[in-house]
């Protein structure tokens, strides 16, 4: 389904009380799904191709996109948004404190693009070579086995080499190569070396190049209490 035709939706999430996480509370939404996408809850063993709008991510769950796949996801605390390119795999940790939840996406590999704009809790990227620590910002990640590429495209991001130690703090318009052997070179940014993002690709035909503005409202429900509590995100493309 394509966001940029929905200018309006709504979603029902059903919650547990805000507080310590539990296995059972969402702490994020699939908000838009394309192609191969697939979903492994922290209880299940296996991935399920039957994922849509709507659908809740919780704590050590698992999402992955196959070759023409890519899935948008939103966070229900500060509305941070995270962008899934294909041929990627992560695991979503999660804790909530205090009504903000600190997030750590676990990138096996592939493809991910951050915007946290109006940041609550700790937003980290962690790839078997890096850990990404993010200061209101919004940056691409690639990473393989051959280490990761961050392009910062505002804000601040700490970049830490797991190998080695090394830090380096990165900034809008550079771009870091954190690398097997342990070293952090970052280097101006190369606009054509930026992955190029599924959502802006998609409005190139359309004669109006400004933003797209939406409203995403999600009516979460406590499955204990059975009281509601309405989240409007308001976003742009």
């Amino acid at each position: 389904m394509n966001i940029k035709k929905l200018g309006t939706f709504l979603l029902l999430v059903c919650f547990l009380a805000v507080g310590t996480l539990s296995a059972q509370e969402a702490v994020g939404v699939i908000a838009k799904v394309q192609g191969d996408v697939q979903h492994r809850k922290f209880n299940a063993d296996e991935y399920s191709e039957s994922v849509a709008m709507g659908t809740q991510l919780k704590n050590h769950d698992w999402i992955k996109t196959g070759e023409d796949g890519f899935m948008a996801v939103f966070f229900l605390d500060d509305k941070s948004q995270l962008k899934v390119k294909s041929n990627s795999e992560m695991e979503i940790l999660a804790a909530v404190e205090r009504g903000k939840i600190s997030k750590t996406i676990s990138l096996d590999y592939g493809q991910v693009k951050a915007d946290v704009t109006k940041q609550k809790g700790e937003f980290r990227i962690a790839t078997p070579t890096s850990v990404a620590s993010v200061k209101g910002t919004g940056f691409w990640v690639i990473s393989n086995p051959d280490g990761d590429v961050f392009f910062v495209l505002d804000g601040v991001v700490v970049v830490e080499n797991l190998i080695s130690g090394v830090i380096q703090q990165v900034v809008q318009d550079q771009t870091a190569e954190s690398n097997v052997d342990g070293t952090v070179d970052v280097t101006e940014t190369d606009q054509d070396d930026i992955p190029d993002d599924p959502d802006t690709d998609e409005g190139t035909d359309n004669q109006d190049t400004g933003p797209t503005l939406h409203e995403l409202k999600i009516r979460m429900v406590n499955e204990q209490t059975n009281d509601e509590k309405l989240i409007i995100i308001d976003f742009s493309e």
